[in-house]
């Protein structure tokens, strides 16, 4: 009878080959997860953001010092139309610039951006009347500014007062304010159709002292989708080049 032979064994594989693949399925599931929520909910993924951050122990402004100066610049080319409007927002919430530079804050609200111009539009207390010349010369700018804008871009005018009458008076004379301003806008070439017009009344003072002068005022909002990128962009080309 024959000697049956054992059969040799087998080298061992590597190990670590398995766990390594289902790592790498994980972590491609966890990265399409990620790109979804980025499509669906922006916010949400600026917390994630956030989170992973705190996690890691990691700050981006480590990566920016750490680079070198050509990648530096390559990186302020990339920059996306978001990251200028954020850098945009950061500049002009720390500083009042003059009626002359316009520079702009931003303000995210839901799913739209508003544009608001640091100078404010100030009137005499109990009035709705732009009798400063001052405020003649700026609504001039800004009418000029708002022209040269993409037509999608809705202009909002609020109207506010302090609080030196009723709740209901202070009311009509900042819808009033508002409309004076809107009605100036169109006598001067805006789109009727982009003009819409807020009454705040004694609502919303810019001081603890709802009394002061300075909250007899309009603001002029210029509202846009947060999603259209190409409207954006074109806001900040118009503020880099508008020079009134």
């Amino acid at each position: 009878m024959a000697k049956k032979h054992k059969c040799p064994e087998c080298p061992a594989g590597e190990k670590w080959a398995v766990p390594y693949a289902d790592f790498l399925s994980l972590l491609l599931a966890l990265f399409i997860a990620l790109w979804a929520i980025s499509e669906s909910n922006p916010a949400k993924t600026e917390a994630l953001k956030t989170e992973f951050i705190k996690i890691f122990d990691f700050s981006p402004s480590n990566v920016v010092e750490s680079e070198t100066s050509n990648q530096q610049q390559y990186k302020g080319a990339s920059k996306t139309p978001q990251d200028e409007l954020e850098a945009l927002k950061e500049l002009t919430l720390t500083q009042q610039e003059t009626i002359k530079k316009l520079k702009a804050a931003l303000d995210q609200q839901e799913n739209q951006v508003a544009l608001q111009l640091p100078a404010r539009i100030e009137f005499e207390r109990g009035s709705a009347d732009i009798v400063s010349q001052d405020v003649r010369d700026f609504l001039k700018y800004m009418v000029d500014f708002t022209k040269g804008l993409p037509s999608k871009i809705q202009v909002e005018i609020r109207g506010y007062t302090d609080n030196s009458d009723t709740a209901l008076r202070s009311f009509d004379l900042a819808y009033k304010r508002a409309e004076n301003v809107a009605n100036y806008f169109i006598e001067n070439g805006v789109n009727t159709k982009s003009i819409s017009i807020k009454s705040f009344g004694l609502n919303q003072p810019l001081d603890n002292d709802a009394s002061l002068t300075k909250n007899n005022r309009v603001e002029i909002y210029y509202k846009m989708d947060v999603t259209d990128e190409q409207t954006q962009k074109s806001v900040i080309e118009r503020l880099d080049t508008f020079n009134p």
